[in-house]
Protein backbone atom coordinates (compact mmCIF):
# COMPACT_ATOMS: atom_id res chain seq x y z
CA UNK A 1 0.00 0.00 0.00
CA UNK A 2 1.24 3.30 -1.13
CA UNK A 3 2.11 6.03 1.44
CA UNK A 4 0.19 9.15 1.39
CA UNK A 5 2.16 12.23 -0.53
CA UNK A 6 3.75 14.81 2.01
CA UNK A 7 2.22 17.94 1.83
CA UNK A 8 4.28 20.54 -0.21
CA UNK A 9 5.57 23.02 1.80
CA UNK A 10 4.56 26.57 2.08
CA UNK A 11 6.08 29.07 -0.36
CA UNK A 12 7.58 31.73 0.94
CA UNK A 13 7.06 35.09 -1.19
CA UNK A 14 8.37 38.87 -1.30
CA UNK A 15 6.11 41.04 -2.46
CA UNK A 16 7.78 44.50 -4.07
CA UNK A 17 5.06 45.81 -5.90
CA UNK A 18 2.64 48.56 -4.56
CA UNK A 19 4.70 47.99 -0.80
CA UNK A 20 6.85 45.76 0.47
CA UNK A 21 5.50 42.39 2.01
CA UNK A 22 7.52 39.25 3.05
CA UNK A 23 5.08 36.10 3.71
CA UNK A 24 5.34 31.87 4.19
CA UNK A 25 2.23 30.23 2.43
CA UNK A 26 -0.32 33.02 3.44
CA UNK A 27 1.28 34.53 6.71
CA UNK A 28 2.96 37.29 6.76
CA UNK A 29 6.34 37.65 8.36
CA UNK A 30 7.49 40.68 10.48
CA UNK A 31 10.78 42.01 8.95
CA UNK A 32 12.60 45.15 10.68
CA UNK A 33 13.73 47.97 8.33
CA UNK A 34 17.81 47.08 7.82
CA UNK A 35 16.27 43.43 6.63
CA UNK A 36 13.81 44.53 4.68
CA UNK A 37 15.91 46.73 2.65
CA UNK A 38 18.53 43.77 2.16
CA UNK A 39 15.72 41.69 0.43
CA UNK A 40 14.60 44.05 -1.03
CA UNK A 41 17.68 44.94 -3.04
CA UNK A 42 18.88 41.41 -4.00
CA UNK A 43 15.39 40.93 -5.08
CA UNK A 44 15.25 43.94 -7.52
CA UNK A 45 18.89 42.91 -8.72
CA UNK A 46 17.88 39.82 -9.35
CA UNK A 47 22.10 38.24 -9.55
CA UNK A 48 24.26 38.18 -7.19
CA UNK A 49 25.74 41.37 -5.41
CA UNK A 50 28.90 41.66 -4.13
CA UNK A 51 29.36 42.42 -0.16
CA UNK A 52 31.16 45.31 -0.40
CA UNK A 53 28.11 47.29 -3.26
CA UNK A 54 25.58 45.71 -0.48
CA UNK A 55 26.82 47.48 2.54
CA UNK A 56 27.73 50.63 0.78
CA UNK A 57 24.04 51.18 -0.93
CA UNK A 58 21.85 50.16 1.66
CA UNK A 59 24.43 52.22 4.66
CA UNK A 60 25.99 54.93 2.39
CA UNK A 61 26.32 57.39 4.97
CA UNK A 62 28.79 54.61 7.29
CA UNK A 63 32.53 53.92 7.14
CA UNK A 64 32.64 51.01 4.97
CA UNK A 65 33.86 48.70 8.79
CA UNK A 66 30.59 50.49 9.90
CA UNK A 67 28.74 49.36 6.95
CA UNK A 68 30.58 46.04 6.79
CA UNK A 69 28.69 45.53 10.38
CA UNK A 70 25.92 46.39 10.05
CA UNK A 71 25.70 44.03 7.23
CA UNK A 72 26.82 41.07 9.03
CA UNK A 73 24.35 41.83 11.80
CA UNK A 74 21.53 41.91 9.41
CA UNK A 75 22.41 38.74 7.73
CA UNK A 76 22.34 37.20 11.49
CA UNK A 77 18.96 38.32 11.90
CA UNK A 78 17.87 36.89 8.61
CA UNK A 79 19.43 33.43 9.28
CA UNK A 80 16.67 30.74 9.71
CA UNK A 81 16.25 26.74 9.22
CA UNK A 82 15.73 25.55 5.92
CA UNK A 83 15.25 27.47 2.76
CA UNK A 84 17.56 30.62 3.51
CA UNK A 85 16.46 33.94 2.20
CA UNK A 86 19.64 35.43 1.63
CA UNK A 87 22.57 33.03 -0.29
CA UNK A 88 26.30 33.55 -0.19
CA UNK A 89 28.18 32.75 -2.78
CA UNK A 90 31.98 33.41 -2.83
CA UNK A 91 32.03 37.27 -1.66
CA UNK A 92 28.38 37.88 -3.00
CA UNK A 93 24.90 37.64 -1.81
CA UNK A 94 21.71 36.68 -3.87
CA UNK A 95 18.34 35.95 -2.79
CA UNK A 96 17.38 32.70 -1.73
CA UNK A 97 16.41 30.56 -4.71
CA UNK A 98 13.31 29.22 -3.08
CA UNK A 99 12.23 32.66 -2.60
CA UNK A 100 9.69 33.91 -4.80
CA UNK A 101 8.86 37.45 -5.88
CA UNK A 102 6.22 38.92 -7.54
CA UNK A 103 8.30 41.90 -9.30
CA UNK A 104 10.54 39.00 -11.61
CA UNK A 105 6.83 37.77 -12.78
CA UNK A 106 6.14 40.87 -13.50
CA UNK A 107 9.06 42.04 -15.21
CA UNK A 108 8.99 38.77 -17.25
CA UNK A 109 4.89 39.41 -17.79
CA UNK A 110 6.44 43.07 -19.32
CA UNK A 111 9.00 41.85 -21.21
CA UNK A 112 6.51 39.65 -23.65
CA UNK A 113 3.28 41.76 -23.50
CA UNK A 114 3.98 42.47 -27.37
CA UNK A 115 4.38 39.25 -28.05
CA UNK A 116 1.32 36.95 -29.73
CA UNK A 117 -0.71 34.96 -28.19
CA UNK A 118 -3.50 34.70 -25.85
CA UNK A 119 -2.41 37.64 -23.36
CA UNK A 120 -2.25 36.61 -19.18
CA UNK A 121 -5.34 37.61 -17.66
CA UNK A 122 -3.82 38.91 -14.30
CA UNK A 123 -0.91 40.99 -16.08
CA UNK A 124 -3.19 43.99 -16.17
CA UNK A 125 -3.41 43.63 -11.44
CA UNK A 126 0.69 42.87 -11.55
CA UNK A 127 1.67 45.77 -14.17
CA UNK A 128 -0.50 48.51 -13.11
CA UNK A 129 1.33 48.40 -9.71
CA UNK A 130 4.66 50.66 -8.55
CA UNK A 131 7.52 49.28 -7.73
CA UNK A 132 8.24 50.13 -4.14
CA UNK A 133 6.00 53.18 -3.91
CA UNK A 134 7.33 55.65 -1.06
CA UNK A 135 10.75 54.21 -1.39
CA UNK A 136 13.04 57.02 -1.85
CA UNK A 137 16.71 54.97 -0.85
CA UNK A 138 19.03 56.24 -3.64
CA UNK A 139 19.89 52.58 -5.24
CA UNK A 140 16.04 52.14 -6.22
CA UNK A 141 15.37 55.46 -8.30
CA UNK A 142 16.97 54.10 -11.47
CA UNK A 143 15.07 50.65 -11.20
CA UNK A 144 11.33 52.44 -9.97
CA UNK A 145 12.07 54.88 -12.92
CA UNK A 146 12.82 51.78 -15.58
CA UNK A 147 9.85 50.02 -14.05
CA UNK A 148 7.41 52.88 -14.44
CA UNK A 149 8.08 53.35 -18.01
CA UNK A 150 8.22 49.39 -18.99
CA UNK A 151 5.21 49.00 -17.57
CA UNK A 152 3.39 51.57 -19.37
CA UNK A 153 5.03 50.01 -22.28
CA UNK A 154 3.38 47.14 -21.45
CA UNK A 155 -0.14 48.52 -20.40
CA UNK A 156 -0.70 49.40 -24.01
CA UNK A 157 1.05 46.57 -25.79
CA UNK A 158 -1.40 44.63 -23.88
CA UNK A 159 -4.26 46.41 -24.50
CA UNK A 160 -3.91 46.12 -28.37
CA UNK A 161 -3.55 42.47 -27.68
CA UNK A 162 -6.71 42.37 -25.80
CA UNK A 163 -8.94 44.64 -28.24
CA UNK A 164 -7.11 42.02 -31.27
CA UNK A 165 -8.28 38.85 -29.12
CA UNK A 166 -11.78 40.69 -28.66
CA UNK A 167 -11.73 41.19 -24.90
CA UNK A 168 -12.62 44.89 -25.00
CA UNK A 169 -13.06 44.72 -21.21
CA UNK A 170 -9.68 43.83 -20.40
CA UNK A 171 -8.21 46.32 -23.42
CA UNK A 172 -10.17 49.00 -21.36
CA UNK A 173 -8.60 47.91 -17.74
CA UNK A 174 -4.99 47.85 -19.47
CA UNK A 175 -5.67 51.17 -21.05
CA UNK A 176 -6.88 52.61 -17.53
CA UNK A 177 -4.65 51.50 -16.04
CA UNK A 178 -2.05 53.54 -18.15
CA UNK A 179 -3.82 56.38 -17.85
CA UNK A 180 -4.03 56.61 -13.55
CA UNK A 181 -0.67 55.43 -13.95
CA UNK A 182 0.40 58.06 -15.66
CA UNK A 183 -2.30 61.00 -16.67
CA UNK A 184 -0.30 63.22 -19.10
CA UNK A 185 0.57 59.83 -21.46
CA UNK A 186 -1.25 60.59 -24.55
CA UNK A 187 -0.80 57.26 -26.15
CA UNK A 188 -3.02 55.92 -23.39
CA UNK A 189 -4.98 58.17 -23.67
CA UNK A 190 -5.11 57.82 -27.40
CA UNK A 191 -5.84 54.04 -26.87
CA UNK A 192 -8.86 54.58 -24.88
CA UNK A 193 -10.51 57.37 -27.37
CA UNK A 194 -10.20 54.25 -30.06
CA UNK A 195 -11.61 51.93 -27.78
CA UNK A 196 -14.55 53.86 -26.73
CA UNK A 197 -14.76 54.99 -30.80
CA UNK A 198 -14.90 51.18 -31.71
CA UNK A 199 -17.36 50.58 -28.57
CA UNK A 200 -19.71 52.84 -30.46
CA UNK A 201 -19.04 55.57 -27.63
CA UNK A 202 -18.29 58.69 -29.30
CA UNK A 203 -19.63 61.20 -26.25
CA UNK A 204 -17.00 58.83 -23.99
CA UNK A 205 -14.13 59.20 -26.50
CA UNK A 206 -15.16 63.37 -26.08
CA UNK A 207 -14.87 63.06 -22.46
CA UNK A 208 -11.71 61.51 -22.38
CA UNK A 209 -10.14 63.71 -24.87
CA UNK A 210 -11.48 66.82 -23.20
CA UNK A 211 -10.20 65.76 -19.67
CA UNK A 212 -6.66 64.82 -21.42
CA UNK A 213 -6.49 68.36 -23.05
CA UNK A 214 -7.50 70.01 -19.83
CA UNK A 215 -5.14 68.58 -17.92
CA UNK A 216 -2.31 68.98 -20.12
CA UNK A 217 -2.90 72.46 -20.83
CA UNK A 218 -3.71 73.46 -17.04
CA UNK A 219 -0.23 71.64 -15.95
CA UNK A 220 1.97 71.54 -18.63
CA UNK A 221 0.84 74.34 -21.33
CA UNK A 222 0.74 71.98 -24.39
CA UNK A 223 -1.72 71.15 -26.43
CA UNK A 224 -2.82 67.57 -27.73
CA UNK A 225 -0.92 66.21 -30.76
CA UNK A 226 -2.59 65.91 -34.08
CA UNK A 227 -3.08 62.13 -34.20
CA UNK A 228 -5.65 62.42 -31.20
CA UNK A 229 -6.97 65.50 -32.62
CA UNK A 230 -7.73 63.49 -35.89
CA UNK A 231 -9.40 61.37 -33.54
CA UNK A 232 -12.46 63.61 -32.69
CA UNK A 233 -12.33 65.95 -34.95
CA UNK A 234 -15.08 64.27 -36.95
CA UNK A 235 -17.26 64.35 -34.03
CA UNK A 236 -16.88 67.89 -33.58
CA UNK A 237 -16.98 69.17 -37.07
CA UNK A 238 -13.73 69.20 -37.56
CA UNK A 239 -13.19 71.41 -34.37
CA UNK A 240 -11.01 69.26 -31.65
Amino acid sequence: MSEPLAESEPRTTIRLLDGFVLEHGPTPLHVIPGARRLLALLAVRQAPVSRAVVAAMLWPEATARRAAACLRSTLWRLAQPGAPLVEPTEDALRLGAAVDVDFHRACRLAATAAEAGTPDPGAVALLKADLLPGWSDQWLAAEQDWWHEARLRALEALSTRFRSAGDRHRAHQAALAAVQSDPLRESAHRTLVELHLDDGNPAQAVRQYRSYRSRLRAELGLEPSPEIHRLVGPLLGGRA
